[in-house]
């Protein structure tokens, strides 16, 4: 299924970008998986507009296989089946979107659970995540 689909074959390839960063011991491999992909033209226009963000959310620490089942459930939930059995592009388009959405939204709810279980303020944890102060404060509760 993911050779049928060009932007799910592209997003496999990026995530083999990070492996393989990381796997060679890159001091940061986010940000040389998002280059090299850019460089092979992976999910170019998409890393172009939004490299930056992905970056930022991506830098701090996860459970990245986790975080990458998630992400790749999501964007098939999201629209990536509809699309796919269209066959119309921006159904792809907008599923793929909506699940890295998704998933960089579950992986600020997670910093933010790490950070607040290291005793930092809520408010610095919203500062630092840029969740709403009520969305944090409402973590630390749930501790």
């Amino acid at each position: 299924m993911v050779h049928s689909c060009t932007d799910l074959e592209q997003y496999a390839q990026f995530l083999q970008l990070v492996e393989e960063a990381r796997a060679a011991g890159h001091k940061h491999p986010l940000k040389r998986a998002i280059q090299e992909a850019v460089r092979r033209n992976i999910l170019r226009d998409y890393l172009e507009r939004k490299g930056g963000e992905v970056l930022s959310i991506l830098m701090t620490e996860y459970d990245y296989a986790t975080d990458m089942a998630v992400l790749k459930e999501e964007a098939y939930e999201d629209g990536l089946f509809v699309g796919l059995a269209t066959g119309r592009e921006e159904g792809r388009e907008e599923g793929i979107s909506i699940g890295l959405e998704r998933g960089a939204y579950q992986t600020k709810l997670e910093t933010a659970r790490n950070l607040l279980s290291e005793r930092l303020t809520p408010q610095m944890v919203a500062r630092c995540t840029d969740l709403p102060l009520e969305t944090v404060l409402k973590l630390e509760q749930d501790l």
